[in-house]
């Protein structure tokens, strides 16, 4: 899981997901539990589905802002 897909290209990973989160949040913003149980389990779903040597497969899912005060 990565959020750089450069990098992920020249790494080659053999399966690799793309999120588009800050560095080191790779499953979410702090505190949103629902959303990080969700994005595990679609990443264990694409491990299940991903046969494809080199695929890399980008998440859906974009960091959400938190709300100003």
């Amino acid at each position: 899981m990565g959020n750089m897909a450069d990098r992920m290209g020249h790494i080659k990973p053999p399966r690799a997901l793309l999120v588009k989160f800050p560095r080191g949040s790779m499953l979410g913003e702090p505190g949103n539990a629902k959303r990080q149980r969700r994005i595990i389990m679609d990443a264990l779903e694409a491990l299940a589905t991903m046969t494809e040597p080199g695929t890399i497969r980008e998440l859906p899912y974009r960091w959400k802002k938190p709300d100003s005060e």
